[in-house]
């Protein structure tokens, strides 16, 4: 029986493609080592780039960049009227250089949801929640990037978490405002009307995944279609829902609860449960649902909603990361 079509609201959905990658074998006359190359539109974007090396060229195609000049957002659904005229406008190009030697095989596909956290979460406390959730499933252990804080350069903060799944792809959930920032203040750019709160959540499909989506098909030109679009961004969501919601973070956070619950029932003291098992709150949500049943085993009042917001601002516990994945979900179609 073959895998359940994951259902797309495609009037729902944020996500969209940034670049791509693509590999050829070169032969004959084509065999030449060639340095980056840049690939330009007609309005005079740079979308992409191609080199040469040991007889296989590269090719990277940043898809947004076609149309913005920025890759803040990914390329949608809404731009994808527009992928027939990248298509031509990179084969084109690319056999002016190569000529009708075409055999291109796609290697890599960025795909990525970027928005801004929700309430009062930050980037940071979402990232932990992310790294902590990822941990026992990664094929290898997954890798967290800290930088100073914007509040305060003496403190650190998460910017950075990469986790993979070999063979099949790769998530990546990053402080796309810091990157932003960062790059501007390299080139000595204005940063003011940087948004401060933009998190991005990619995921990366390679091999097994693209064998999956595209059979013997992967070819540049099989590739980037409308129709192609849709199911990357259905397999986005797919992976999203099913392997890092359902599959990781829901027992993460369902054990954090079972754990909370426990010290609550030994110490019989909320206070000194948040203060020994800090770690085991990256959500405020998941105190007030340890809260709420340690009080309905103990046969008090149920306040679990009041003490857990008031624990929350009293001890400075990280609010809203739950409600940032949850609408990162939706986002997903």
């Amino acid at each position: 029986m073959g895998e359940k079509k994951t259902r797309l609201y495609r009037n729902k959905v944020k996500t969209g493609l940034d670049t791509c990658e693509f590999e050829m074998a070169l032969t004959g006359r084509n065999m030449k080592d060639l340095q980056e190359m840049p690939l330009i539109n007609a309005q005079g974007r740079q979308y992409g780039s191609v080199e040469a090396s040991k007889g296989k060229a590269t090719i990277k195609l940043n898809l947004p960049r076609f149309v913005r000049d920025n890759n803040i957002h990914p390329y949608s659904l809404t731009e994808s009227i527009c992928i027939e005229i990248i298509r031509n406008d990179c084969e084109t190009q690319l056999k002016k250089i190569f000529g009708n030697n075409m055999n291109t095989q796609v290697t890599k596909i960025e795909v990525n949801i970027t928005q801004p956290v929700s309430g009062n979460a930050t980037q940071s406390n979402v990232l932990n929640l992310l790294s902590h959730a990822t941990l026992p499933y990664a094929s290898k252990d997954n890798v967290k990037y800290v930088g100073p804080s914007r509040k305060c350069y003496l403190k650190e903060e998460n910017h950075t978490v990469n986790v993979s799944r070999r063979h099949y792809f790769y998530f990546k959930f990053y402080d796309k405002s810091q990157e932003i920032i960062d790059k501007r203040r390299k080139f000595n750019l204005p940063i003011d009307d940087v948004p401060r709160d933009l998190l991005r959540m990619e995921i990366v499909f390679v091999e097994r995944t693209l064998d999956k989506l595209f059979k013997s098909k992967k070819t540049l030109s099989d590739v980037l279609t409308q129709k192609n679009l849709i199911e990357i961004i259905r397999e986005y969501k797919r992976v999203f829902c099913d392997e890092l919601v359902d599959g990781m973070i829901i027992p993460y956070l369902n054990e954090c609860v079972n754990k909370l619950v426990e010290s609550l029932t030994s110490t019989e003291n909320p206070i000194k449960t948040i203060a020994k098992e800090r770690e085991l709150i990256p959500d405020c949500e998941v105190l007030r649902r340890a809260l709420k049943r340690y009080m309905r085993i103990r046969g008090k009042t149920n306040n679990a909603a009041r003490d857990s917001k008031r624990y929350a601002e009293q001890y400075d516990l990280p609010t809203d990361c739950v409600m940032t994945i949850h609408d990162f979900k939706l986002a997903c179609g």
